[in-house]
Parts: structure tokens; sequence; C-alpha cells
């Protein structure tokens, strides 16, 4: 078994890219694990802080440049970014549904992998972890009042609402991640470090599964419109890490974009009420997001 695990870790982002096709073609399955969706977003931050020290992330933010540089680009990603996005739209004439789904494509919180995605391009993992979980610990507060400011006539749930619906999954991935880190202790951890890898990677290909609910159906019913959504997906995402490195020096700008490129969307589908064309982008969302780690090579 852990001989196996460690394989599956080997293989992390092709797992991923697989498990996107795996949702298509279940759509059953998918239709199950769909309202268990919450717990599989507690469960990704619980698997993917498992390997590391949040408190010690954290305390390491005690030196004040550090910590004005660290919360500035959270501050950036989750407040700045939707805005911009929003207005974007707005001058494109995009129409609100796709003003809807982009704030709260960068109102969202970084995915918990965003450092393991840079470790594999060959970005600097430590600056991506740092930003992924301050951003992700100010997510619940911020996430709901960027978007009850800029689209609150269109969410059907009071902002008090959903911000404790998203600090429940955020929180308790983290709390879970302590007890395991409690439970295992720093030595069993790094000894058997390629298998979590690869328990990691089922953990996610477990959480990708229901986002897939109904999207056969809907992109087979409407492909124009599915191909629309794909490519904002892959704009939202290639796009931001292009702009990092464009505007900025290869290093830390690379690390910078992939963490604001890659959201985790899923978020706001879990906590929100139905919303078919935002869980039709969110499906689509994971193609681009998982081949963002297999398009590069490690540097």
């Amino acid at each position: 078994m852990i001989s196996s695990l460690a394989w599956v870790g080997a293989r992390a982002r092709w797992v991923l890219f697989v498990g996107a096709f795996v949702g298509l073609a279940a759509p059953d399955l998918s239709a199950v694990l769909r309202p268990a969706l919450p717990f599989f977003v507690a469960m990704v931050y619980a698997l993917a802080m498992l390997r590391v020290d949040p408190i010690a992330i954290l305390r390491g933010l005690a030196r004040p440049r550090r910590a004005a540089i660290v919360l500035g680009g959270a501050g950036l990603m989750l407040v700045a970014a939707p805005v911009a996005a929003f207005a974007a739209a707005r001058l494109l004439g995009l129409g609100p549904e796709v003003e809807r789904i982009l704030v709260y494509t960068f109102a969202a919180p970084p995915i918990a992998s965003a450092a393991a995605i840079c470790l594999i391009i060959g970005f600097r993992a430590a600056l991506a972890l740092e930003l992924t979980i301050v951003a992700s610990l100010i997510m619940p507060f911020t996430g709901p009042l960027v978007v009850e400011a800029l689209i609150g006539a269109e969410v059907a749930l009071d902002p008090v609402e959903l911000s404790l619906r998203m600090a429940a999954m955020i929180f308790g991935g983290f709390a879970a991640a302590m007890i395991g880190r409690w439970w295992m202790g720093r030595e069993r951890i790094a000894r058997n470090a390629p298998s979590l890898d690869g328990l990691a990677a089922l953990g996610f290909l477990l959480f990708i599964l229901p986002l897939f609910d109904g999207a056969r159906d809907a992109i087979a019913a409407a492909p124009l419109t599915a191909l629309g959504y794909f490519a904002l997906a892959a704009v939202a995402i290639f796009g931001t890490a292009w702009i990092a490195l464009r505007f900025g020096q290869r290093e830390p700008a690379g690390a910078v974009g992939v963490v604001a490129g890659t959201r985790s969307v899923a978020i706001f589908l879990a906590a929100l009420p139905p919303d078919p064309a935002f869980a039709l982008y969110v499906a689509l969302y994971q193609f681009p997001m998982a081949w963002l780690a297999i398009a590069f090579r490690k540097r």
C-alpha cells in the first residue's frame, strides 16, 4: 500500500489531469458524491497542509517586511483581482453571468496544492505556500464582502452565512491537518512524504469527481457555451500567470502567477445555492488547472 501511494504521488499531476476525464465519464458517480463537496473541500486542505507546518510558516511572518509583502500580495489577489476582473468584464460587455463567474473565481483563495505545482514547475514554492496559507485564512472574511460589493444583488445567500460556510471548510481542513501532524509526528511525516503525496493526489481526485455533476449533459446541450467557459477558465489561469511573468522578474513573479491564477473556485460552488452556469465553469476549470502542472517543465 505504501509503495503504491508513493507511485501515485510521483505521478500526481497526471492523476489529477486524468481525474477530470473520469468525472466527465462517470456522471452517476459525480451526482452521488456532489452532496459531500463541502467535506471534500475541507479534506483537500487537510491533506495539502498535512506535510507542512502552517503555524511555523505564520510564525515566520513575524518580520514586518515579510508580513507586509505576503499580506499585500494576498490582498491584491483576493480584493484587487476580483475588482479588476469585474471591471474588465463590465467594460467588455460580457454580461452579468460572466461578471459573476469572474468575481467568484478571483475572490476565491489559491488552491491548496498551489505550492506543489510551483515545486513541479520550478518556481519558488516557499513563497507560494506563504501566500496560499495567508490568503486561505483571510478569504472567509474578504470573499463574502467582495462578492456582496460587486454582485450582491445576484447572490441568493447572506454574506454572513456565506462567510460561515467558507470558514467551516477552510478552518476545518486546517484543524484536521494540525491533528494529523500531532498524531503522526514530524519524523513519521518526513519518512512517509512520497506516500502522503500519493494520498493527497487521490484525495484531490475524489474531490474533482463531484464537480462534474451534470457537466456532461450541460456540455452536450450547449457546446459553444461550454467552449466559452473553458476559454474563460484558461485565460483566468494562464493569463494571470503570464501577466505576473511579463511584468515581474521570473522569480518570484512565477510563483505569484501560479498562486494568483489557480484558485479554489469550488469553495464558492460548495457554499452557494445551485448555479448551473458556474457549476459548468468550475468543472471545465479543472482541465487548464491540471494542464498547468504538465505544460511547464521544471526549471
